[in-house]
């Protein structure tokens, strides 16, 4: 008896470690109950002396359904996007320009070094450091993690908690969007996106909606003698946005809470040890206690930045010395769907080196192409692996005049569509045949597109552009209409009996339609598709 005691108890623990593996979190009750989608516009903007993020609020409950937030950010010339990590995984679309970024993923070596003053250092060795008593000024040779350089199109993958920064260095703006996954689990946290910004005194991207939740759920409590509700909390102090208390105001406060990144809650004395530094500037500097009001996260860097990378010889237009893109995963041996980090052999990338981006815009070799209709790039964690550890994965899309996409539904993930270019008529149905929406969808506009839901869309412009980020790290499209359709692979009595038609007119209903996703203009015959 006891052992069947314990044998049951241990398979009970089993399931239920099993079932706690899982790549995202639930939604709350009622979160994806629509009765109408709506197509969202930022709808704050923070201003920097280099360029402005703009942000969508992610309390609006398409968003909330989602687990995700979205930013758009502009870098003008010379610009920098200082140092932050967030909470949760990101991808990243370029939508506009070129330029560097990086990555620094903690514990990986510095594997970029500049040349020593006699020749070139071996890469294997360290860059000096000044020890006790040598001569300050004596010049030391930089080394840091991998500088990437990114183009338009480019789709770029940020693990929670890994150090990022991006540059323009061309006189074209430089437009980045940005997807931040909440619910996944890698953020351990509240729902709300969090900038741990690591340079300059700025406002937190997402802090207003943050304060405004606050507020709405403290209205919502009954009110309590013993809750301190007329004091405003630590940590609600400590997110102060910049603007709402001027320095003057904050002039008064504890020297512990000037500055707004990761540093200026330390004291100046843990810092001057920390980093081995005795000039008060500097740390006045790390903590952002010299910084200007209109710096903000993005600086203009005078004279530009001097970064360390290889040399490029190549065509705007070339493919990269590696080409990312003609690069496939064998993946038979790993497990399907999100949450699955897969069972690969273990070699295949090291964290270190890892790839992050890869280009999906315009591509010369897209998944699906249709010559009168468009073309869809994908990129999924069999071509970008390190989407599996983030759980999420994009799709760039290409829609000529008057084409269509057919409708399908995504099995497994919410998509989040982003309209780069060019309007579109969007249909959105839900499981009680409703259309939840029917509307143009414009440039600048999001459509978050629940899991299931179907939808289709037909462009209104010469190209609709878009790009779709999914929840999964391999979502699967089941298509509704066309060539290996569900209704094309019903059998032909299913349909006839289904739908009320004799055999013919269900032969038609399967058959008419040749195209897998892209539907030409109905004027144009039916023609060979790439």
């Amino acid at each position: 008896m006891a052992k069947l005691l314990a044998l049951s108890f241990c398979f009970c623990f089993l399931v239920l470690g099993a079932s706690s593996i899982s790549f995202r979190q639930q939604p709350e009750e009622n979160a994806c109950q629509f009765q109408r989608l709506n197509a969202q516009r930022p709808d704050n903007r923070i201003e920097s002396e280099g360029g402005y993020i703009e942000t969508w609020n992610p309390n609006n409950q398409e968003f909330e359904c989602a687990g995700v937030a979205l930013s758009r950010l502009v870098l003008r010339r010379n610009a920098l996007r200082r140092p932050f990590y967030s909470n949760a995984p990101q991808e990243i679309f370029i939508q506009q320009g070129r330029g560097y970024f990086g990555l620094i993923f903690p514990g990986c070596p510095s594997t970029y070094e500049e040349p020593a003053q006699q020749g070139r250092r071996s890469q294997s060795q360290r860059p000096p450091r000044r020890l006790q008593g040598e001569d300050q000024s004596q010049q030391q040779q930089d080394s840091h993690q991998k500088v990437h350089r990114f183009d338009e199109g480019d789709l770029i993958a940020v693990p929670t908690g890994v150090a990022f920064w991006l540059y323009n260095d061309h006189d074209t703006d430089v437009v980045a969007v940005s997807l931040t996954d909440t619910n996944n689990n890698d953020n351990q946290l509240d729902q709300f996106p969090r900038r741990f910004n690591l340079a300059g005194n700025q406002e937190q991207e997402f802090l207003r909606y943050q304060q405004q939740s606050r507020q709405s759920r403290r209205r919502s409590l009954p009110y309590s003698p013993y809750s301190p509700q007329t004091q405003p909390r630590q940590e609600e102090r400590e997110f102060s946005p910049r603007g709402q208390h001027s320095r003057r105001e904050r002039a008064g406060q504890e020297e512990e809470n000037e500055g707004g990144n990761i540093f200026s809650g330390f004291t100046p004395e843990f810092l001057e040890q920390a980093f081995q530094v005795d000039d008060r500037q500097i740390v006045q500097n790390l903590r952002g206690e010299n910084e200007s009001e209109e710096e903000g996260a993005i600086v203009t860097v005078r004279g530009g930045l001097r970064i360390l990378s290889p040399d490029r010889k190549r065509g705007a237009d070339e493919e990269e010395e590696y080409d990312e893109d003609e690069y496939e995963y064998d993946e038979e041996d790993r497990r399907r769907g999100r949450g699955s980090r897969g069972r690969g052999n273990g070699i295949e990338e090291t964290i270190c080196t890892a790839s992050v981006k890869k280009n999906i815009g315009r591509n010369r070799s897209p998944d699906i192409y249709n010559p009168q209709a468009g073309s869809l790039k994908t990129a999924n964690d069999l071509n970008l692996l390190i989407l599996r550890w983030l759980g999420l994965s994009a799709e760039y899309g290409n829609l000529y005049r008057n084409a269509l996409f057919v409708p399908h539904y995504n099995t497994n993930a919410h998509s989040i569509i982003y309209a780069l270019r060019g309007r579109a008529h969007v249909q959105v149905v839900d499981s009680n045949g409703n259309r939840v929406y029917d509307e143009e969808l414009q440039e600048g506009h999001v459509l978050v597109v629940p899991q299931n839901f179907a939808v289709a869309g037909k462009s209104q412009s010469e190209n609709f552009e878009y790009v779709a980020f999914k929840t999964d790290s391999r979502p699967s499209i089941a298509n509704l209409a066309g060539e290996n359709s569900v209704i094309d692979n019903l059998p032909e009595e299913v349909v006839a009996n289904s739908y009320g038609l004799p055999r013919e007119q269900a032969r038609q209903l399967k058959n008419n339609n040749p195209f897998k996703f892209f539907v030409p203009p109905s004027q144009q015959s039916p023609r060979a598709v790439a």
